[in-house]
């Protein structure tokens, strides 16, 4: 009995051994932005850089599996943009199963010192708006998990404007772009800058105020949902004399 309990000892000391060793060698990684925003001409194709970097030494190397989990592209705005890992680009179409209804998971090839890497590696999306006709400013998430560390994760935010600007703003009072949505612990919210924003208050599906943010940036702000239940809620923004200048429904998971 004494030999069993020592041999079953020594097998879960070796298993256990054997799973940090795992986890150790997939080092981890990092990403330049949470958030890229980009303005291209509709008349040129624009690549929006951002990148991935590797954190380990000598031999590590880290894989990532990414998906988008989020977007309110225009219809005629998937065809034309591509997201790339450093193994392969894949068109906006193909980020979806045929069926069009489940997210499919996308893995890069290894980053890292192994593999060349020492300041970034590459990570971004392509878009060219040359034959499309939906302007304004929309988003895509993206969220990016380390292949052999689960709790190693991150997401993305790519805000892209359509417009012959170049400025990642809206135009309008009423054009007010929220990303993203549903929205977890935050929620960010693009407006006109002539707009004279001064506070947004987040009210219930009930009509019941649940939290009132008071705005510093004139054309943009970040509203932190944590203590915010789940459920359905409305934004409504107000300029300096307390008029509500614009609404928009968002979901809290």
């Amino acid at each position: 009995m004494k030999k069993l309990v020592t041999l079953i000892a020594g097998f879960l000391l070796l298993y256990a051994t054997g799973v940090y060793a795992q986890a150790s060698s997939g080092g981890s990684f990092t990403i330049q932005h949470d958030t890229v925003n980009a303005s291209p001409s509709v008349a040129v194709s624009t690549t929006v850089l951002d990148a991935i970097s590797a954190v380990g030494t000598g031999t590590t190397t880290v894989t990532i599996d990414w998906k988008v989990i989020a977007s309110d592209f225009p219809s005629d705005w998937v065809p034309v943009y591509s997201i790339c890992d450093n193994s392969l680009c894949t068109p906006g179409s193909g980020l979806w199963t045929p069926s069009g209804g489940t997210l499919s998971t996308k893995t890069s090839n290894p980053y890292g010192v192994a593999v060349g890497l020492t300041t970034g590696g590459d990570f971004h999306m392509v878009v060219d708006f040359t034959n499309t006709t939906s302007t304004g400013c929309h988003y895509m998430t993206v969220r990016l998990n380390n292949h052999s560390v689960l709790t190693d994760t991150a997401t993305e935010t790519y805000v892209v404007c359509n417009s012959t600007t170049g400025v990642p703003t809206v135009s309008k009072a009423d054009d007010i772009l929220l990303y993203p949505n549903p929205a977890h612990d935050e929620v960010n919210i693009v407006y006109d800058a002539n707009a004279d924003i001064k506070n947004i208050a987040v009210y219930s599906i009930i009509g019941k105020v649940v939290a009132v943010y008071k705005v510093t940036n004139n054309s943009s702000a970040n509203l932190n949902l944590e203590n915010i239940p789940s459920g359905i809620y409305f934004a409504r923004l107000m300029n300096s004399q307390g008029n509500v200048v614009g609404t928009r429904k968002f979901t809290k998971q």
